[in-house]
C-alpha cells in the first residue's frame, strides 16, 4: 500500500511548487498533531529569486519568490490531505504562520509556538540544519521553504538526519547582517538558542515591513545552495 500511495502523491505534487517530499515517524513532537505519520513538504526558491541579495539588504524578487512558495505550499498540501481524507484517513496541515511586529508587538520570537517544520524535514531525512537555524535541503541547498501535513495513512518513512553535515563551513556565519549564528554544529534535540539567536535577525529583517521579514542572504551564500543552482539552475512555470 504504501509504495502505490506514495507513487500517487508524486502525481498530485507534479507541477506544483513542491521540489521533493518525504515522510517521518512521529513520535509525540511537542505542538504537533496525535497523528502517526509527518509528511515534510519542500519548495525550492528560483534562481532568479535568489541573484539581487546582498547583504544588509533584502530584494523584491526574493519578497516575490517567498509568497509564491508559500501559497504553493499550502495549495499542495491541499491536495495531499484531499487525497488522504478521500481515502478515510486524518489529514492535518501544519501552516507557515508568521507575525510582524505590528500585528503582534509583544511576540515572543525565540518561542515561536507552532511546529517546527525543520523537525519533520530532517526527521525524513531530507536534511539537517545549518550554522544560522537553516534547513539546508541534501539535494537544494538552504533556499527552500517547508510545510507539513500530518496523517494517520501508513506511509514508509525515511531515514533521519540527526547531525549538522555543514564542518568547518560558516560561509552563512560570516555573511548573516546581525550576526546571530554561533559556528556551532547542530545535532537532532539541541535547543535553536543553542546554534542562533533569533531575536537580533527578526527584529533586522523587519526593516523592511513590505518584504513581510524575508531576508534570505543566509539562503543566498550557502554552498549547498550555490551548488544546486550550478547543478538544476531552477525557474518556477509561469
Amino acid at each position: 500500500m504504501c509504495s502505490e500511495v506514495q507513487r500517487t502523491i508524486d502525481e498530485l505534487l507534479d507541477g506544483t511548487v513542491v521540489n521533493e517530499w518525504g515522510v517521518a515517524a512521529n513520535p509525540g513532537w511537542d505542538l504537533a498533531p496525535d497523528l502517526p505519520f509527518a509528511i515534510s513538504l519542500i519548495g525550492r526558491h528560483s534562481t532568479e529569486g535568489l541573484k539581487d541579495i546582498e547583504e544588509l539588504h533584502m530584494s523584491q524578487a526574493f519578497y516575490d519568490d517567498f509568497s509564491r512558495l508559500f501559497l504553493g505550499l499550502d495549495n499542495a498540501a491541499a491536495k495531499v490531505m484531499d487525497f488522504i481524507r478521500d481515502r478515510g484517513h486524518v489529514a492535518e496541515q501544519i501552516g507557515n504562520v508568521m507575525e510582524s511586529p505590528d500585528d503582534a508587538p509583544d511576540i515572543d520570537w525565540t518561542n515561536a509556538g507552532i511546529f517546527c517544520h525543520k523537525t519533520a524535514a530532517t526527521q525524513s531525512g531530507l536534511g539537517w540544519i545549518g550554522k544560522t537555524a537553516l534547513f539546508v535541503s541534501a539535494r537544494f541547498g538552504a533556499a527552500v521553504r517547508l510545510t507539513t501535513v500530518f496523517t494517520d495513512m501508513p506511509l514508509a518513512t525515511g531515514t533521519p538526519i540527526t547531525e549538522s553535515r555543514c564542518g568547518a563551513c560558516r560561509l552563512c556565519v560570516d555573511a548573516c547582517p546581525t550576526g546571530s549564528g554561533k559556528d556551532v554544529l547542530w545535532r537532532a534535540g539541541v535547543k535553536r538558542q543553542e546554534v542562533y539567536d533569533v531575536v537580533p535577525c527578526e527584529k533586522k529583517s523587519w526593516d523592511h515591513p513590505e518584504w513581510a521579514g524575508t531576508c534570505g542572504v543566509c539562503q543566498s551564500v550557502c554552498p549547498h545552495t550555490e551548488a544546486a543552482l550550478r547543478r538544476e539552475p531552477f525557474s518556477p512555470a509561469v
